[in-house]
Order: structure tokens, then sequence, then C-alpha cells
């Protein structure tokens, strides 16, 4: 590991800890094992780290194999989605899964979660990227079944999408207020629960 990537984790690390705004260079510095000078030649500031920390988790999705993969595109002629859309969100939760299996990522949204409502970066982070953007793409999701004739016509899927995805987020701050280090245990009840509820949704709903 190279000393740009010692300071990416050990901010990553004292940010979901403390607090972005709690922690100083000079004790990332310090926690790294170098001069605070020296973090400049890697980082033009604090906040330089804070948006690399961000660019890092936000090519997770964009690069992901396991979440670009064919099987969670969202066209019409998919047939999981068509055929099982609870085995579409099974897929789909085992990536994520996968994803917050690595530390860092697990940190990040840790940080985001605690963090938004100090600094205004990590809330407009959270809004666009955990709230807008996932979802836009469960709008998606119901609209396509509703086009389908899968689910019930009278329903609205941008409702259905803000009750499918609220869910998840509440457990998931949860765990992040419980716990400094979060449990596998407890992840993996995390996911065990949120696919419980999406089946349990999409039972209501489904056309009889």
């Amino acid at each position: 590991m190279n000393t740009k990537e010692k300071i990416f984790d050990v901010s990553l690390d004292l940010f979901s800890k403390k607090g972005y705004d709690s922690v100083s260079l000079r004790e990332i510095a310090e926690e790294v094992g170098i001069k605070k000078s020296s973090i400049y030649s890697h980082y033009a500031s604090k906040e330089a780290i804070l948006m690399d920390i961000f660019e890092y988790f936000t090519n997770q999705f964009k690069y992901d194999e396991l979440l670009n993969n064919k099987d969670l595109m969202l066209t019409s002629d998919n047939e999981i989605l068509l055929e099982s859309p609870e085995q579409f969100y099974h897929i789909g939760s085992e990536a994520i899964k996968v994803m917050l299996s690595e530390e860092r990522n697990l940190k990040i949204w840790k940080l985001i979660f605690i963090q938004m409502h100090y600094n205004e970066n990590i809330r407009l982070f959270f809004q666009n990227e955990i709230l807008v953007k996932p979802l836009i793409f469960w709008n998606g999701f119901f609209t396509i079944l509703k086009e389908k004739k899968i689910i019930r016509q009278d329903l609205n899927p941008e409702q259905l999408a803000k009750e499918y995805y609220s869910f998840p987020i509440y457990l998931f701050v949860e765990m992040c207020a419980k716990y400094d280090d979060i449990p596998q245990n407890c992840l993996d009840n995390f996911f065990k629960e949120a696919e419980e509820h999406a089946k349990f949704l999409l039972e209501c709903i489904k056309v009889r």
C-alpha cells in the first residue's frame, strides 16, 4: 500500500468513527506516520480526501461487474425481472452484500449515514447517490411491472419505490447508530430482513 492509499484508509477510518469535521489533517498525518506537509503531495485539502472517498464509492456502482450484469438491466424484456421480480431483487441484494463485505465500502456507508447532517458535501452526496438514484431505479422497476400487468394497475410506481426502499434504509441507519464496527451476523441479518420485506411487498401488490 502506497502513502496515498494509507492516507485514504486512515482518513476514512477516522471520518467514519469520529466524524469528518472532528478530524484534522495533523491527526491523519500522525496516524499514517508522516508529516502534515507530506499530505499535500497527495491531496490539496481534507475536503479533497473526502471527494476522493466519494469518487471511489461512486465507481463501485458504475463499474462493479455484479451490479452491472445483464440480469439487473431494467428492460421490458428482462426474463428474470418479468418471471420473478423476487429473484431480480435477490440478485441485486447479493451484489450489494458482496460490495459491503469490503471494509472500505462499509465504512463509507457509515460515514455517509452518520455524518450527512453535519456536512453539506456529505448531505448532498447522500441525497443524490443514496436516495435519488436508487429511487429512480426502483421507480423504473415498478413501472415495468405495472406496464406488464404483473402488479395492480391502480398502484403508483413512485410511491411503491419509496415504500420498497425506505425499509432497508431504516435498517441500515439503525445498524450504523448501534455499532462502531458492524458485526458480520448483523449485516447478514440486514440482508435477510430486507429481502423478506421485498417479498412481502411484492406478494401484496401482484395481480391475483
